[in-house]
């Protein structure tokens, strides 16, 4: 027999081990669940991978920088520079 395997049963260390460890991955899983179905209903979730460009579009478009920023910045990421 197995060193751990009593009566027919596991070690109260063995058990306890294993079923915190069965929790945490029930909770990874779930929570990478709802995080999917989150991005995916608001459209952020993609595939693609985005230009620093289209990103700055974005950040411009949102309001999170202004046009001096926004400018400073495109020139920033021109070839060239």
């Amino acid at each position: 027999m197995m060193p751990w395997y009593e009566d027919g049963m596991m070690s109260s260390g063995a058990g306890l081990f294993g079923g915190m460890l069965t929790l945490i991955a029930w909770g990874l899983a779930v929570v990478s669940v709802v995080a999917l179905i989150r991005g995916w209903r608001s459209g952020s979730f993609s595939l693609e991978r985005r230009s620093p460009e289209q990103i700055l579009d974005e950040r411009f478009a949102r309001g999170e920088i202004d046009m001096e920023e926004y400018t400073r910045r495109r020139q920033l990421l021109r070839p060239g520079r």
